[in-house]
């Protein structure tokens, strides 16, 4: 009788331990899992945010990463699935993609990023798709010369004349460009067309000449495309120059 309590308190005993490994087991088994779950998907945004974009703005999209842990890259997709840009090494938890606005760039993108341990590279997956749309920017004006000649010489003075194909009460501001960089910045309001002055003084205003408007759209001031670019040929210089504006 002594000999069956002691072999009942053993058993007992054992399948009490073997119930605790198990229990202890089954509480570490969803961290195991954990593990080896998929990283959660990005999210994407534009910066700024339009529902349309016009030719020549910039835009930022923009890859957050929603995890704590140490990133190994990003990778940005465009809608054929191609590869268009990997960032790595890069350990913040968001990565830049700078655009120019083209009819070519518009589209739907996707982005993903990674972890790098023991050398190995474990991908997250990827981003819902973010569309971008693209509309054509404003018709271009036309430049012109006034008075129109081959050379220019030291004293004279030429109009470009740039002339806008949108209505004046549309057109908030005018750009001229030479080939040198931006050259001047307007505003102008109610005008078919914007004057400026060149007064010849020296060879640093010899080159090519463009210009360009502003009009609102979607609440916010969008470029034309640029006029086609003049020359302005000179000879016999000698020093610099001087602008003058004038509307008409």
């Amino acid at each position: 009788m002594i000999v069956y309590c002691l072999t009942i308190l053993f058993i007992s005993s054992l399948l009490s331990s073997q119930y605790n490994f198990l229990a202890a087991f089954l509480q570490l088994l969803p961290l195991a899992v954990s593990f080896a779950d998929p990283l959660p998907a990005p999210i994407l945004s534009t910066d700024p945010r339009h529902d349309v974009y016009y030719e020549g703005e910039r835009v930022a999209i923009i890859c957050l990463a929603p995890t704590m842990r140490k990133i190994g890259g990003f990778r940005f997709f465009n809608q054929t699935g191609e590869q268009i840009d990997l960032r790595t090494p890069y350990s913040l938890t968001t990565a830049w993609l700078q655009l120019t606005a083209t009819i070519a760039s518009a589209g739907e993108y996707t982005c993903m990023y990674f972890l790098k341990e023991s050398g190995e590279e474990i991908p997250s997956n990827r981003s819902l798709p973010l569309s971008v749309k693209v509309q054509a920017a404003p018709m271009a004006p036309t430049l012109s010369l006034d008075p129109q000649q081959q050379v220019y010489r030291p004293g004279n003075h030429v109009n470009l004349l740039c002339s806008f194909p949108s209505s004046p009460d549309d057109v908030k501001e005018v750009q001229y460009y030479a080939d040198f960089g931006l050259a001047v910045s307007i505003p102008v309001s109610n005008v078919k067309n914007y004057s400026f002055n060149l007064r010849i003084m020296g060879e640093e205003v010899s080159g090519s000449y463009s210009c360009a408007y502003f009009v609102i759209k979607s609440t916010r001031p969008v470029r034309s495309e640029k006029s086609r670019w003049i020359s302005v040929n000179l000879k016999n210089l000698e020093e610099g120059f001087q602008m003058d504006y004038r509307e008409e």
